[in-house]
């Protein structure tokens, strides 16, 4: 109750700020609450159980979700400031940043534009949370690739991008270059290996740690020590630089296709006494355009490595692929707006011959409904039904835990929303 009161007098102060008679402050935020019902034969991996769900059986009916505060400043005519506070629940820190950085536009002196953003922000990754706070205009929830975006990765470092108008045209094709250096995010990968793929809405702040299960999610099965400490996923543990390269393909609204290019560099023997750095990478293609009827389709698809521990030759001791991708259908009715999401994933060991050990292979549907009362008020209506195969084998680690090896997770959830 502290936190929300602390994150109230923000939201006033805000609300000051954001006064003025001009656009040099824009300040947006919202406060959200949700009645809540879920299946789950586990416990949320929040309080360290294998739920998938940010909420299980024991949460609700009614939870708060989130509040923020969306701050974009303009300091010169080159130069924007840029911030988002977050409030959520008490698992770790209640209120912390989970992006504020300085972003640089130059004025054009060719037919190239050049932007430059110095500090910590999301990588221009989602196709789906496109909206102030990093929220979705689409759902409540996010797809997996986007969960996991919002958990684990943050650049903390300096992105340059540059983009170029082909022609003069109305909707005129648009191609862009961008790449990035960074510290941080040497435990990027290690959540997806001890708890698997999620589904939520929940971000992570800067300064936040994750809690882990108590059973890993894919292999091995023995805790590694400091896994009573929580994950601190942006800490810097090897003093080694990670980079991201990306290119995109636009024509206005119609059409976008984007190949990005992550490594975070990471030195997967170094440890800092608490948490591991993680060799991650990944390619991620994402995909939007618009059908007869305005039917509104966005896809995404990652695939990569992320490995940890001692090098035992053809592998790590921590040692796994991941893969994930989403299909979604959205159409606007007016104030209403109505979406449908297919979610595929998978987490499996590459030192698994025998296929002995965890894996998270499975698939999720998501059907939303979001309703735009009024300028300041947004009803929501969702459901989503993850179904998991966690091993192969009646014989595997998982159920030598006391788990199924199989499973299905279910959550109803109606949402409020009030927005400045």
């Amino acid at each position: 109750m502290r936190g929300l009161l602390a994150f109230a007098a923000v939201f006033h102060a805000g609300l000051v700020l954001g006064a003025g008679d001009d656009d040099r402050h824009v300040l947006e935020g919202a406060v959200e609450v949700s009645a809540i019902s879920v299946s789950t034969p586990f416990t949320t991996w929040l309080d360290e159980g294998e739920g998938k769900l940010r909420f299980d059986e024991d949460d609700g009916p009614v939870e708060f979700s989130r509040a923020f505060l969306d701050y974009r400043g303009r300091l010169t005519s080159t130069l924007v400031a840029h911030g988002v506070l977050n409030f959520q629940d008490t698992k770790d820190r209640a209120i912390d940043l989970t992006e504020a950085y300085l972003e640089w536009r130059p004025v054009p002196r060719t037919s190239w534009r050049v932007r430059g953003r110095l500090g910590a922000f999301y990588p221009k990754l989602s196709l789906e949370n496109v909206d102030p706070g990093w929220s979705s205009p689409y759902s409540l929830s996010a797809s997996a690739i986007n969960t996991w975006i919002g958990e684990e990765l943050r650049t903390i470092g300096g992105e340059v991008r540059v983009s170029r108008v082909l022609t003069e045209l109305p909707q005129a094709p648009e191609v862009s270059f961008e790449g990035a250096m960074f510290y941080g995010n040497d435990p990027t990968g290690a959540l997806l290996n001890w708890r698997g793929w999620s589904l939520h809405d929940r971000q992570t702040g800067l300064t936040s740690s994750l809690p882990l299960p108590a059973v890993p999610a894919i292999e091995p099965w023995i805790p590694v020590p400091g896994n009573e400490f929580g994950l601190e996923p942006f800490e810097e543990i090897d003093r080694k630089a990670g980079f991201y390269a990306g290119v995109e393909w636009r024509q206005g609204e119609a059409f976008r296709l984007k190949y990005f290019h992550y490594d975070n560099h990471g030195d997967p023997e170094a440890t800092s006494g608490v948490d591991n750095a993680w060799e991650t990478r990944f390619d991620h293609v994402g995909l939007q355009f618009t059908l007869p009827g305005d039917v509104g389709v966005i896809g995404q698809w990652m695939d990569g490595i992320t490995r940890m521990g001692p090098d035992l030759g053809p592998w790590h001791v921590w040692d796994s692929s991941f893969d994930a991708r989403f299909l979604l259908l959205t159409r606007a009715f007016g104030r209403h707006r109505v979406s449908g999401r297919w979610d595929d994933f998978d987490v499996k060991p590459y030192n698994d011959p025998d296929q002995y050990t965890n894996r998270d292979d499975g698939y999720a549907w998501t059907a939303s409904w979001l309703y735009q009362w009024s300028d300041h008020v947004r009803l929501g209506a969702e459901y989503m039904a993850i179904a998991t195969e966690h091993c192969a084998i009646d014989e595997c680690a998982w159920v030598f835990n006391g788990l199924p090896r199989t499973s299905r997770q279910n959550q109803f959830q109606l949402s409020l929303r009030w927005r400045l």
